[in-house]
């Protein structure tokens, strides 16, 4: 089964330069397929090119731009989030070498999987980092942990295409139908449906609360790595509350 590499999402990212200086560390290390959320500059970006060193001229190498990361991630069934800063949320938390290999196990069922970086300016915030299925923290030296978007980029690739030979000692799994995973934008139609009916009950009670809480209902869902089979049930179960 050929592997697919993962996506590399850019959220909100700032510099040119740095966008050019990923997209070279990615093609470095047989990632070609790069997704920006918002790029301060715009896209395309001539500093970019610069930088780039001409992995933007290969004809395998993709670049595409969405609004939000819901829509950036709307065919990714697995999603690592990076973060320097260890966060107050229920989800798994691991090093890069760590955070990879899962990637990689989860690639390995023909899953499609996807890394979101933050900007240079202050990285994730939570609502970006709830989407993911885990965090990913990359060691360093604690007390100047602060790592350049691109150099991030760099040594995430570098990670994954050092490990990705492990595929072959990997027992292989053979996947049916009600085992596939759901992907994102079948995740986020379930939670925008889920709201939907909340909201007619005034679940959200007292409205100022109403953010957190459906980033806390998110939260739940991402985190059980749900299959499509588990989300039509769900889909059932919503059903069977409206008609009743």
């Amino acid at each position: 089964m050929k592997v697919l590499s993962p996506s590399i999402i850019l959220v909100e990212p700032q510099l040119g330069e740095n966008i050019g200086s990923s997209c070279r560390a990615m093609l470095n290390f047989g990632i070609s397929d790069l997704r920006l959320v918002n790029p301060r500059d715009g896209w395309p970006n001539i500093k970019a090119n610069a930088m780039a060193a001409g992995a933007l001229d290969d004809k395998n190498f993709n670049v595409n731009v969405y609004k939000n990361i819901k829509e950036a991630t709307y065919d990714i069934s697995y999603l690592l989030a990076t973060t320097a800063r260890i966060r107050d949320m229920n989800k798994p938390v691991y090093n890069s070498k760590k955070g990879i290999n899962k990637l990689i196990i989860s690639q390995n069922k023909g899953l499609k999987s996807a890394i979101i970086f933050g900007g240079e300016k202050s990285g994730l915030n939570n609502e970006d980092l709830v989407k993911a299925d885990a965090l990913i923290n990359i060691d360093n030296n604690k007390n100047f942990s602060s790592i350049n978007l691109s150099m991030s980029v760099l040594l995430i690739c570098y990670e994954w295409f050092t490990n990705i030979t492990k595929l072959n000692n990997l027992k292989s799994n053979s996947i049916i139908n009600e085992n596939v995973m759901a992907n994102k934008n079948e995740l986020n139609y379930f939670i925008d449906r889920l709201v939907s009916v909340l909201d007619n009950t005034n679940f959200f009670n007292p409205n100022e609360k109403r953010k957190v809480m459906i980033n806390n209902i998110e939260a739940i869902f991402t985190r059980n790595n749900l299959t499509l089979q588990e989300l039509n049930t769900l889909h059932g179960i919503i059903s069977s509350i409206i008609r009743s």
